[in-house]
């Protein structure tokens, strides 16, 4: 199913009678790899935007699995992200309102983890890369709203994801002998990387930057007002290593 006219069955996921009907058109069903959603170019969004394009099309994909007596028999792999941690890490005090994205997704895996599916896995995917699509990559390596190359001093470390890396675990989650209830995994590459390296994926010379120099400024930053707190935010995940706990339902 997807949005597309070329797609077998074609709907708009946010239509609860449009997404049943794709659904009973695709005919018996197995398995549901749920891949559906904005993940990109959504920071002029709302939180309300984003629940309608997240965590109400996940809904609607439920309801029609259940209109259509389908829910206990098909297993769901949910394409999540590791961004639900910036809510579920309690030091963070981040509100759904700062991370609306991260609330979309966290509200879409418990809306799946109270169904009886025959199995659920949530995978929550690092930022996904591959060596001709860098955009992931690029936010680690520039400074936020510039095309500035910044070389932070020491370098933090992030958990990534190669597509491969992603493909495999959709795979697993179709393939593998269904186990009762729900798994949550994160989905990352074997190893982090060091900014250094994510760096000598781009040409150019990278201007180097004292981290605490650059945390300084964005606690100032910060204090003015609003739009500052937005700034800071993302300078602060800009220099802040990403590396994830393990998941638990």
């Amino acid at each position: 199913m997807g949005r597309h006219p070329g797609d077998d069955a074609a709907c708009d996921l946010t239509d609860r009678e449009a997404t049943r009907t794709a659904l009973r058109a695709v005919g018996d069903i197995d398995s549901v790899v749920h891949l559906a959603a904005r993940a990109h170019n959504f920071r002029s969004l709302s939180l309300d935007d984003l629940l309608l394009a997240n965590t109400t099309t996940t809904g609607n994909l439920v309801a029609a699995l259940r209109a259509e007596g389908r829910i206990s028999a098909v297993r769901f792999v949910h394409a999540s992200s590791v961004a639900v941690y910036e809510l579920l890490d309690p030091t963070h005090r981040t509100s759904p309102e700062e991370s609306p994205y991260a609330a979309s997704k966290l509200r879409a895996e418990q809306l799946l983890i109270a169904e009886p599916f025959r199995s659920l896995s949530v995978l929550r995917f690092a930022a996904i890369y591959d060596r001709s699509h860098l955009q992931e990559v690029a936010k680690r390596v520039f400074l936020p709203c510039t095309r500035l190359k910044i070389r932070l001093c020491p370098p933090p470390s992030h958990s990534m994801c190669a597509i491969e890396q992603a493909l495999l675990a959709i795979q697993d989650g179709v393939e593998r002998t269904p186990a009762a209830g729900c798994s949550i995994l994160n989905v990352t590459d074997p190893r982090p990387l060091s900014q250094r390296e994510l760096l000598s994926w781009f040409s150019g010379p990278a201007l180097p930057v004292s981290t605490s120099l650059l945390r300084a400024l964005a606690d100032g930053v910060g204090r003015c007002g609003a739009k500052g707190r937005k700034v800071s935010r993302l300078m602060q995940k800009f220099i802040s290593s990403s590396e994830f706990p393990h998941p638990h339902v």
